[in-house]
């Protein structure tokens, strides 16, 4: 007998021995009927499922793409249904056969999962604020929840993006990202009470149905207040608030052994006593923890971290059990069957199998593509796991498929990596990482990646004085990331100047360092490192820009450094941005930059506006701002130092393979956040600096059609430049700027975005200092309108 058929025979069960329709004992009013009816899939959140590897049947595969990338996870219906959001702002019902039953619009995205309760309704929250109670079968919209405008909590946003959970009541209970949590009448669909959390809440609310508690973590970023609640259910009361953790709390919750046991952003996992919030123990991971802990049979809590170790911790003391090791970050929260299988998604596109001791039972690569994490939760049905990605995808395999096909795409054995020693590995503008250095644009930045194995296991290494050169020997900038986890090596704007580089890095690393939370300290000498890594340099077919040459940057990613998808890839992935090349003298010339809608239509709201330099470079864009920029983001406004977006393009302007982005900021600068920031150890001990690394699609749009405006009459107002237009504007009709450009042509570093004003006269714009010879450029949706000379 061949060990896969070993395998199976060992497992297999009499499916009239699996449980049915009405035999899941539920302790809160969810769907009795359904397998997996909220994310975790019971009040306490122990994501045990009813079925294991043994079930599957001849069920096939299947997957099903939305328009946009998924970051919520999945919930099923007793006959199979899967419901699911997606950013693409419509929340999906996907029958069995992978086919779509029904879908439901909302005007914002959907990173937060549904339930699915024994009345018939599904609900879900959205991005723009409401909470959707709907028909489960047919979709109908059966009434709408309101949040609270952000404003009434000194808030950024509202979006729904915690997971909707249920008291013992029946009450929906439902975090907001306007620091409150409701309770909603499910009949009525009327707030019963909210309490005020110190921040935003992406933790879903576990519930002790015996006590009507409820617990769940916080996004508190400051050493004050609190992090990890507990509160009533039915009153909303507070039981007790903690502060134990430095940084965030967005994992939800596990109740399981009289605990509480959640992971938090300054790399621990903690385990909690209910009734007071008191820490029994904290165990130590090698980055923060995003993931929400599951149990297995015999009560191990298993949680994976960003470090892309999955761990299976003792529950009286926190030892490490077992440990998997992948080469990515992992924020998919794990499943366990009934068998002890442990099922997770990576952030390298795989869905893995572990068997209850560890090891790797099978995995299969579902993402080929860019946009590969699985950052979605899977549920666990009678016949199979369904699990969504970054790519838009939502995937159904059935249980033990490896095992009982011959598809390609499988693998069974041990890790990917290897045994022993210390490497620099590329890691990619999406955030894949692995050993092969592969291509570069003319002008890409490389980013590589501290990997340190000892004796199987990874273990903590940080890098230690590196020194890079290159051959050919190319004028490189080299940032360290403050953690010393990674470092990013950037060529001159005018490239790498040959068709193959090789960058060498030596120096030494330092293990076992002295940390708190992830701030790492002196630790001892380790292996040192001598990494070589030869990469192929390509040219672009783009022949030369024109002055009106547009793009749209959008579905940014920032896998680097690792804490920055965990807080906001969702709302990276929704920006939207227009480039449009301002002016243009052979291979140099200047760029606009500014917020979009999707698909590149300008936004006359936007405060987001700042200018490039641009450089060609080998059919290759070049777009720096080197001299410092001013952004609105989603409600907050950010300071950088350096902003640089390199892409190789084709014949016809679009980059095929993306852009990438590499990007610093001052800590200082950051409001709020650089303070915390610097607590988490992203920010550099020495400069105050944060590395950024990432990547974003770019598109080519039609050329912007120049507007024609009347004769232009500049002022110089205190501390501001003025420009009226003779016959005025229209201030809603376009968004207008002004750019200034210095006696050399350069644009001067001001904060547009904050500080234009546009009236029905003209435009202004504050400034600093001004050198004689300047220009001023009044801009009509990124394109050349009227130009004139400063006084």
């Amino acid at each position: 007998m061949t060990p896969i058929a070993i395998v199976l025979a060992a497992c297999t069960t009499d499916p009239a021995d699996r449980p049915g329709p009405g035999d899941f004992a539920y302790d809160v009013p969810l769907a009795p009927d359904s397998p997996w009816p909220k994310f975790r899939r019971t009040s306490t959140q122990d994501a045990r499922g009813a079925f294991g590897a043994s079930d599957g049947g001849d069920a096939e595969p299947w997957v099903f793409t939305t328009g946009k990338g998924i970051f919520s996870s999945p919930v099923l219906g007793a006959d199979g249904t899967v419901y699911i959001g997606s950013a693409d702002r419509r929340f999906y019902a996907i029958g069995p056969d992978g086919a779509e039953a029904w879908h439901a619009a909302t005007d914002e995205i959907i990173d937060s999962a549904a339930l699915l309760d024994d009345q018939g309704r599904v609900y879900v929250g959205s991005g723009d604020g409401h909470v959707y109670a709907l028909d489960a079968a047919t979709g109908e919209e059966q009434w709408t929840f309101e949040a609270d405008d952000p404003s009434v909590n000194n808030a950024f946003i509202r979006w729904f993006e915690g997971n909707v959970a249920m008291a013992a009541s029946g009450d929906l209970l439902i975090p907001n990202d306007n620091f409150y949590v409701y309770s909603v009448d499910r009949e009525t669909g009327e707030a019963k009470w909210r309490f005020r959390m110190q921040d935003q809440t992406w933790s879903s609310p576990a519930v002790d149905a015996a006590t009507d508690t409820l617990f769940l973590g916080n996004n508190n970023l400051l050493p004050i207040g609190a992090n990890t609640y507990a509160i009533d259910a039915s009153t909303g009361a507070e039981v007790w608030r903690r502060l134990d953790a430095l940084g965030s709390v967005a994992a939800s919750p596990l109740l399981v052994g009289g605990a509480v046991v959640l992971g938090a952003f300054d790399g621990y996992v903690r385990s909690h006593d209910p009734d007071t919030g008191a820490v029994n123990w904290a165990a130590p991971t090698r980055d923060h923890v995003y993931a929400s802990a599951a149990a297995l049979s015999d009560g191990a809590l298993v949680v994976p971290g960003a470090d892309g170790t999955v761990r299976a911790l003792e529950p009286d003391t926190g030892a490490v059990r077992w440990a998997f090791d992948t080469p990515d970050p992992i924020r998919s929260s794990p499943a366990v069957g009934a068998d002890d299988t442990v099922v997770f998604g990576g952030g390298d596109g795989r869905l893995y199998v572990l068997d209850g001791d560890g090891t790797l039972r099978w995995s299969m690569q579902l993402v080929e593509g860019d946009r590969n994490d699985l950052n979605a939760s899977p549920a666990l049905g009678p016949d199979g796991i369904v699990i969504a990605g970054e790519s838009g995808e939502v995937f159904f395999v059935p249980h033990d498929w490896c095992l009982r096909s011959d598809d390609a795409r499988c693998a069974t054995g041990g890790e990917v990596l290897p045994d022993d020693g210390t490497f620099l590995w590329r890691t990619t503008r999406w955030g894949a990482t692995h050993a092969d250095a592969g291509t570069l644009g003319p002008a890409e930045p490389v980013a590589l990646s501290l990997v340190a194995r000892d004796g199987g296991d990874t273990v903590l290494a940080l890098l230690d004085d590196p020194v890079v050169t290159t051959d050919p020997a190319v004028p490189v900038t080299v940032a360290v990331s403050a953690d010393r986890r990674f470092l990013v090596v950037s060529p001159p704007a005018t490239g790498w100047g040959t068709d193959r580089v090789t960058v060498h890095v030596s120096g030494g690393t330092v293990v076992d360092p002295e940390r708190d939370g992830l701030v790492f300290g002196d630790g001892r000498e380790g292996e040192a490192l001598d990494a070589s890594l030869a990469f192929d340099v390509a040219a672009g077919g783009f022949p030369s820009a024109r002055a009106g040459d547009t793009w749209e940057l959008w579905r940014l990613a920032a896998p680097l450094p690792t804490i920055l998808p965990s807080y906001n890839q969702i709302g990276f992935d929704s920006l939207h941005y227009r480039v449009t090349v301002v002016e243009v003298d052979g291979d140099k010339g200047v760029g606009w930059v500014e917020g979009a809608l999707p698909g590149g239509t300008p936004d006359p709201a936007t405060r987001t506006m700042f200018p490039v330099v641009l450089t060609l470079a080998d059919g290759g864009v070049h777009l720096d701002a080197d001299a410092g920029m001013t952004l609105e983001a989603m409600g907050a406004v950010l300071s950088f130092s350096d902003f640089r977006i390199t892409a190789l393009l084709d014949a016809g302007g679009g980059a095929p393979e993306g852009a990438t982005l590499a990007v610093s900021a001052v800590c200082g600068d950051i409001p709020l956040y650089g303070a915390f920031l610097r607590t988490l150890g992203f920010c550099n001990p020495d400069t105050d600096e944060l590395h950024v690394f990432g990547g974003a699609l770019l598109d080519a749009l039609d050329p912007t059609e120049v507007l024609e405006v009347g004769a232009l009459t500049v002022t110089s107002p205190e501390g501001r430049v003025r420009v009226d237009v003779d016959g005025g504007i229209d201030p809603t009709a376009h968004r207008w700027a002004l750019l200034l450009l210095g006696p050399d042509g350069s644009p001067l570093a001001l904060d547009y975005g904050t500080g234009t004003v546009a009236d029905d006269a003209g435009v202004e714009v504050p400034v600093r200092t001004v050198p004689a010879g300047s220009r001023v450029l009044l801009l009509a949706d990124g394109v050349v309108a009227g130009e004139a000379a400063l006084p």
